[in-house]
């Protein structure tokens, strides 16, 4: 049996902030104390054969989930290799993302089956790192136009013949993998493409593409419900041309993804999603690359070069190219910047994308019967130490 417990925290819960602690065995969450001085005091046998930690007054939140994530540490998933995938999974952790679904970029349908190979080995067999909690599948059916950091040679035109029976196959070869697709849905094929997703059990999401406002009404009833980090790589909003933002703002079964590192959207822009949007419909993303954690230099991604200089990564003609920050960086953004709550900025990197995926049975917030999947942070949200499932696997130096 194994039990341990945290003290001395300042929890984030998924409705409130506590002073207290959190019990654990067995790496489920059983109790959680407004005061865990009381239950040392009262409840001493409780403790015995138990581990116990004094958090410090430090804050502890869930471990984060990031939905849409390529690479870090200097690696991504279009590597295409094992020690890629347990390289870059180390990383994220090390960064308090605790689970993510790696992310493809556009490519040849040799390299696309290769990848999702070594991702469903890597979901499979994993042992260590960020877990793995799918794919999500960004192109290569997107829209030249907007097609943003992806190459476009490497974008499956909307005439191409057979891209729909491409994915029926790959998504049928490879089951439960796929957990998002990113498509342009005003492509010829792509109500095609939405009902076979509908069909796996695949979020469609629109993204890299230039659909108005009828087009995205459209893809609504065709079972699209999601927007692949608004704001990038699609029209934006005017007041003659609504677009499929204003679309996906009026919209409730649609869920945003948004990227809140402080380069891709400007932080009024992000209070204006989260002002017109439910609480529960927005999931902050970190669009990450292999630059994650990594000095400013030279990078790649999709087949192509990047630079990042002060946290900027860029393709040589200036297109921003992903981001060199992790998803913590839009917890700070919201906090720190736009002064948000800690419990509602907290759920947009936590608890929403559980839901989004369906995994909010078991990770996503700190409650009862949940995984004891959490990180600490300092009063800055620096990264102290990261728990999975009630186990210490990763500690900053100098804490």
């Amino acid at each position: 049996m194994d039990r341990g417990l945290v003290h001395g925290a300042t929890l984030v819960l998924p409705d409130r902030i506590c002073s207290g602690g959190m019990l654990w065995q067995d790496g489920i969450l059983k109790e959680i104390f407004d005061e865990a001085s009381e239950i040392q005091r009262s409840r001493p046998e409780d403790l015995k054969e138990t581990t116990v930690w004094d958090m410090e007054g430090d804050f502890v939140i869930p471990g984060l989930i990031d939905t849409h994530v390529h690479g870090a540490g200097g690696y991504d998933v279009m590597d295409g290799t094992p020690e890629s995938l347990h390289t870059l999974a180390e990383a994220l952790l090390k960064e308090g993302t605790t689970a993510f679904l790696p992310t493809t970029m556009s490519c040849s349908a040799e390299q696309l089956k290769k990848v999702l190979h070594n991702v469903a080995d890597f979901h499979r067999g994993q042992l260590w790192g960020a877990e793995s909690l799918g794919l999500h599948l960004e192109g290569p059916f997107l829209a030249v136009e907007f097609r943003g950091a992806q190459a476009t040679e490497l974008i499956w035109e909307g005439a191409k013949e057979g891209s729909a029976q491409f994915l029926a196959n790959l998504l049928g070869e490879f089951p439960d993998l796929v957990k998002i697709l990113t498509f342009a849905p005003e492509r010829p094929d792509g109500r095609e493409l939405a009902e076979i997703c509908a069909a796996h059990g695949v979020i469609p999401s629109a993204g890299h593409t230039a659909a108005n406002f009828d087009q995205m009404g459209q893809a609504v009833q065709w079972g699209v419900r999601h927007i692949t980090h608004a704001f990038n790589a699609m029209p934006g909003i005017h007041h003659r041309n609504p677009g499929l933002l204003t679309k996906a703002l009026l919209e409730e079964t649609i869920t945003m993804e948004i990227i809140a590192d402080g380069v891709h959207i400007h932080p009024a822009v992000i209070d204006l999603v989260l002002r017109n949007k439910s609480p529960e419909r927005v999931c902050l993303i970190s669009d990450g690359t292999r630059a994650v954690g990594m000095p400013d230099g030279e990078y790649e991604l999709g087949g192509q070069k990047t630079f990042v200089r002060q946290g900027m990564a860029q393709l040589p003609d200036g297109t921003i190219a992903g981001s060199a920050y992790p998803l913590r960086q839009g917890l700070k953004t919201l906090v720190q910047t736009l002064e948000y709550p800690l419990p509602k900025a907290v759920c947009y990197v936590t608890l929403n994308p559980a839901k989004l995926l369906g995994v909010d049975n078991r990770i996503g917030s700190l409650e009862l019967n949940k995984e004891a999947t959490f990180i600490r942070l300092s009063p800055d949200f620096d990264i102290k130490q990261v728990w999975l499932q009630g186990k210490l696997v990763f500690e900053a130096r100098g804490i």
